[in-house]
């Protein structure tokens, strides 16, 4: 299905790297490990060509190497021993005291050299500008700041202040492994674990219209407020009931338990981690597939089918509620009912057992 939200499992470095901690240095070891070979390090350099760095002949790079004035993630430095290239790995951890102002004033002064960021593309406008405000308040004149979307730079003397995204990096160092299937499968790795970590710890800059205006306020409230309602509707159509069952609250989400066509139990409401993974829409209906009140235990594998837009995701089969845009709140409430009444039929299609699995017990609540 077109625009269908994935349900691959996560890459290793990805499930488990964020669960141990260290997620920086893991990557900065994961990338000093891809960058050497040739033909890899090369695309690294010609990254930096791009911001009109003199090219060079690469040679060794190094991981936590000791400079004056910090220690870089990675050094890359010529065929004649030169640093030439200082590399900041970033997710979503501050800058240090020492970033950029140091590690500019401690390149080389006799050849072309660069300090680059990699970072989330999310991260990029907001970073920039704070090294570029660092810069400024330590006294180190920049240039025209230059580049695109993917790679920006400024220039001080002969020395580079560049950031990019790991997504652009990534992109370069698969065009040149595209020989080599078991490189592509370490990049496949790293790129797994960058997109994680933009997906759980993505803190993008505050702005101020977001700060200071009621309305993103509203619209939590009216998302939440549509709930209750439209549960009502489904209950007068026969459609559901929520006898004995509740409502529930989390840090994201907040909704309420329901079961429908007498023996699905499942979760309806606002989840906003789900709408800030797959988009689509904040409203969403949520069973786990191993339990017994959900009515599909054990069995969501066997029909995916019916659930176009639906991902089953690890243990629950997380289907959205899509809201029809420009009406008015009645007419947004009939047609989330009229979705509702059509998964409802699907469900029963699906899963045709006639029994009433979990009696009136609660099915296990949202993830």
């Amino acid at each position: 299905m077109k625009n269908r939200p994935s349900d691959r499992p996560l890459p290793l470095l990805a499930h488990l790297v964020p669960r141990l901690g260290a997620v920086e240095p893991v990557a900065t070891q994961a990338l000093a490990y891809l960058l050497r070979f040739p033909h890899t390090v090369r695309s690294l350099v010609r990254l930096l060509a791009a911001t009109g760095l003199e090219s060079f002949r690469p040679g060794p790079i190094r991981a936590a190497e000791h400079h004056p004035g910090g220690i870089p993630d990675l050094t890359l430095r010529d065929s004649a021993g030169g640093v030439r290239v200082r590399i900041e790995n970033k997710f979503w951890a501050p800058l240090t005291d020492a970033q950029p102002v140091a590690y500019l004033e401690t390149l080389p002064e006799d050849v072309p050299s660069a300090l680059l960021f990699i970072v989330p593309g999310g991260r990029m406008d907001g970073l920039w500008r704070e090294l570029k405000r660092r810069c400024d308040d330590g006294r180190i004149p920049l240039g025209l700041d230059s580049g695109t979307d993917v790679l920006r730079w400024a220039r001080s003397g002969p020395h580079t202040l560049a950031i990019t995204s790991w997504e652009h990096v990534l992109n370069g160092l698969e065009c040149a492994a595209l020989e080599d299937p078991a490189l592509q499968q370490d990049i496949a790795q790293l790129r797994g674990l960058t997109e994680r970590m933009d997906d759980v710890d993505a803190f993008l800059p505050l702005r101020e219209c977001e700060v200071t205006a009621p309305d993103l306020a509203r619209r939590r409230v009216n998302y939440s407020d549509l709930i209750p309602v439209i549960v009502d509707a489904l209950a007068a159509e026969g459609i559901a009931s929520t006898e004995r069952l509740g409502s529930t609250h989390g840090y994201h989400w907040s909704g309420r338990y329901l079961r429908v066509q007498g023996k699905f139990g499942l979760w309806l409401g606002v989840h906003l981690k789900h709408w800030k993974r797959w988009g689509l829409t904040p409203v969403w209906s949520e069973q786990h597939a191993h339990d017994p009140g959900s009515g599909i235990e054990n069995r969501i594998r066997k029909a995916p089918e019916p659930f176009e837009e639906a991902p089953v995701d690890g243990r629950h089969l997380r289907t959205p509620i899509r809201l029809r845009t420009g009406v008015d709140r009645g007419r947004v409430i009939k047609d989330a009912v009229s979705r509702l009444r059509h998964f409802a039929e699907r469900l029963r299609e699906a899963f045709p057992d006639e029994s009433s699995p979990g009696g009136g017990r609660e099915p296990e609540g949202p993830a």
